[in-house]
């Protein structure tokens, strides 16, 4: 063999002349890049077969070349400390190291380095093994990128789960949203991530959710984007666009003042078959460059999971406007009846009537006596008419609500039953004085106040109640509207009487408000009262309302 087992080249030195041919002959014949150096001057001075293939460099060119040829120059300290190690009589085994080519190529290698010594007992030279790992190399960086691959898989589908979850969870669909924009973000390493929902009828944008901005900042742009620019061009395209400069694009529109720079981009449609639902926006890869195919097709894998999040938002949001027109035309016939009741008879209409019509016969009689009385009692009948025509009435559909919008009518509403329960204190707290809703929250939340309102004068034996009416907006920007009714009576367990099926009011009032995607929370125990919570988002009211 070449080399000994042992590692002692000296072994090979005792017929010089035959070591000499053995060395020359397998120096031509291996395909094994072999070379020998000198230790003082570190120069090449045998250079086989498998070398001239490996490094490309014929013998000739090669001998008598410093070793450092096939060192990159960032490694020469490394390679000076490695022939310092040998020149002390030191092996190197499998170093793993890159060298250079003759046409500049770097090639993963692994060296054998073996010390000779000559007649003084001092190393002079050295046998070089090199081994081409170049494949293996490559090989274990593609399984670092494979792995990276499927930790980037995991982030789609851990996103794909919280898309299913929220959509279970939320009506609205915007959180799902925002959290593939977020997941964007974070497997395309952008600064800031975007997600718009084409509108259903018309062009533009009917939702804009982002992520990496700060709610300051956000405050500071304000309104948001309508879907010009380049925002409207990605909702009429079916491939993703990729611009290096935000602003160089020519469908780039500008950004409003106080806006933070952009500059590198990336935008993907969403899609569902041939259909533009909206778009994925990403800008300002990490590190100022451009983002790459790798990220595009990362975000176009969380564009089929979006297209899901804002179909449903679409159907639900056409569930809604349904259910809308459902409880409009409600509405409008109870309004109806409640006219009708208005001006038709009632009991106390009936009995004020007959002693009005007693009284005036008594009085022909010539008995004005008892005819005043009957008088008197037709008249406290009759007013009681009055009061049960205007209680009726507010009880199928709020006339106030039109008028005073919903804090005042709220506000009237515990005034009379203040009046009809007798309690001793009552308190109206709220923050939206002349704000308008959509009418379906305004009636949804009246009703859920008159139905809490008329348990707490029937059951609670309070004499303290209390109305909670507030705007609130969420860490997620979303705008809501909550209501609270609380009293400080007698209270019940929540779980007995849920579970009486005849309770209609307490299903009522979670009915109506899950119907408009609202939350509904009840709390009560036994001597410390009941609160009733009503969340709703803060619907505004149509064009046409009001």
């Amino acid at each position: 063999m070449l080399i000994p087992p042992n590692g002692n080249i000296d072994a090979l030195s005792q017929n010089p002349s035959e070591t000499l041919k053995q060395f020359n002959a397998l120096l031509h014949a291996s395909a094994t890049a072999l070379i020998r150096s000198s230790i003082h001057d570190n120069l090449i001075t045998s250079w086989s077969t498998g070398a001239v293939r490996l490094y490309k460099h014929r013998e000739s060119e090669a001998l008598g070349q410093p070793m450092t040829l096939l060192v990159p120059p960032e490694l020469y300290p490394e390679a000076e400390a490695i022939r310092a190690r040998v020149e002390g009589g030191e092996q190197i085994v499998n170093w793993p190291t890159v060298q250079i080519t003759r046409d500049g190529e770097r090639i993963d290698t692994e060296l054998s380095i073996f010390p000779v010594k000559g007649d003084a007992g001092q190393v002079t030279s050295a046998w070089t093994l090199v081994r081409d790992i170049s494949r293996q190399m490559q090989t274990e960086r593609d399984l670092v990128k494979l792995r990276k691959y499927t930790a980037n898989r995991l982030v789609v589908l851990e996103t794909a789960n919280r898309v299913a979850l929220d959509i279970l969870a939320s009506r609205t669909g915007v959180e799902a949203l925002r959290h593939i924009a977020e997941a964007a973000r974070t497997l395309s390493k952008a600064r800031y991530a975007a997600l718009g929902v084409a509108r259903i009828d018309g062009p533009g944008l009917m939702e804009f959710v982002t992520t990496g901005l700060t709610m300051e900042e956000e405050a500071r742009i304000g309104p948001r984007p309508d879907g010009r620019g380049l925002l409207g061009l990605l909702l009429e395209r079916t491939e993703p666009l990729r611009v290096d400069v935000l602003a160089s694009h020519a469908a780039s529109s500008g950004f409003p003042p106080d806006h933070p720079p952009m500059a590198s981009f990336l935008g993907v449609p969403i899609r569902r078959g041939d259909v533009v639902l909206g778009s994925l926006y990403l800008t300002n890869k990490e590190g100022g460059g451009p983002f790459t195919e790798a990220d595009e097709a990362l975000v176009q894998a969380l564009g089929a999971h979006a297209a899901i999040a804002i179909y449903s938002m679409q159907q639900l949001s056409r569930q809604r406007a349904l259910l809308r027109s459902l409880i409009l035309g409600q509405e409008e016939e109870r309004r109806a009846v409640a006219y009708d009741l208005h001006d038709g008879l009632t009991q106390y209409v009936v009995a004020s009537h007959a002693h009005l019509q007693t009284a005036r016969r008594l009085q022909d009689c010539g008995d004005p006596v008892n005819a005043k009385g009957d008088m008197a009692i037709g008249m406290d009948y009759l007013e009681h008419a009055v009061v049960e025509s205007r209680r009726l009435v507010n009880g199928l559909r709020s006339l106030t609500l039109d008028d005073l919008g919903l804090a005042g009518a709220l506000e009237q509403l515990l005034q009379d039953e203040k009046m009809r329960a007798g309690w001793h204190q009552t308190q109206f707290i709220h923050n939206v004085e002349g704000i308008r809703y959509d009418v379906s929250l305004e009636t949804t939340a009246y009703r859920v106040a008159q139905e809490a309102l008329t348990n707490v004068r029937k059951h609670s034996l309070t004499n303290r109640v209390r109305i909670t009416l507030l705007g609130e907006k969420l860490d997620t920007g979303q705008e809501m509207l909550r209501l609270e009714i609380q009293d400080w009576g007698t209270g019940f367990v929540p779980e007995d009487k849920l579970r009486n099926t005849e309770r209609v009011g307490l299903h009522s009032m979670a009915e109506r408000v899950g119907i408009i995607g609202g939350t509904y929370t009840l709390q009560s125990s036994l001597e410390s009262g009941t609160m009733i919570t009503a969340l709703f988002p803060a619907m505004k009211p149509a064009g046409d309302e009001f």
